[in-house]
């Protein structure tokens, strides 16, 4: 018969994998996304995520009042384009720039359909982040910084989220 701290061990070591499997098949995860994905406390998900940090699972991105958490395997250098792609407005400017490859405010504000401001922030942030870089002229464009890495990991991460809506979707009539 195991006791109550072996019961208790084997329950953690769940948890962790768990939330483990959720930050490998959603790089760049959110605190609150791995929360709302696992049904686990905060207190629980704080906890594990430390420690999977310590032991080199994971890596956390803090920013802000933000942190997004990936697979320590994963290349540090493409986390910036991660982070943009699991923004809306981020991934329709990429998308938008992975098919035209530059384009100049207006031409992404009626794209995007998102209002100037909004618009422009994101263009701002984009930039910030080294994803964009803006072609100085009249008027002036935006393109991409890395134009292969980006369409890999747009690729490899929009597959990755169709797979799962269709997962939840199968989930959802496998039931009746």
């Amino acid at each position: 018969m195991e006791s109550l701290g072996e019961i208790n061990m084997l329950r953690g070591v769940k948890k962790k994998q768990a939330i483990l499997r959720v930050i490998e098949s959603n790089p760049g995860t959110g605190f609150v996304d791995i929360h709302k994905l696992t049904g686990f406390g905060h207190g629980v998900v704080s906890h594990h995520l430390s420690v999977l940090e310590k032991e080199g699972s994971i890596r956390i991105n803090r920013e802000k009042r933000n942190i997004w958490v990936f697979q320590s395997s994963l290349d540090p250098n493409n986390d910036r384009i991660i982070i943009a792609l699991r923004k809306e407005t981020c991934k329709n400017i990429l998308a938008f720039l992975l098919d035209v490859h530059s384009a100049n405010f207006v031409q992404i504000h009626n794209t995007i359909k998102k209002s100037p401001g909004t618009t422009s922030v994101t263009l701002k942030k984009l930039v910030e982040l080294d994803v964009i870089k803006i072609i100085h002229g009249f008027p002036k464009k935006y393109t991409l910084k890395d134009e292969i890495k980006t369409r890999k990991l747009f690729d490899a991460l929009i597959v990755s989220y169709t797979d799962e809506l269709k997962d939840r979707f199968a989930d959802t009539f496998s039931y009746l």
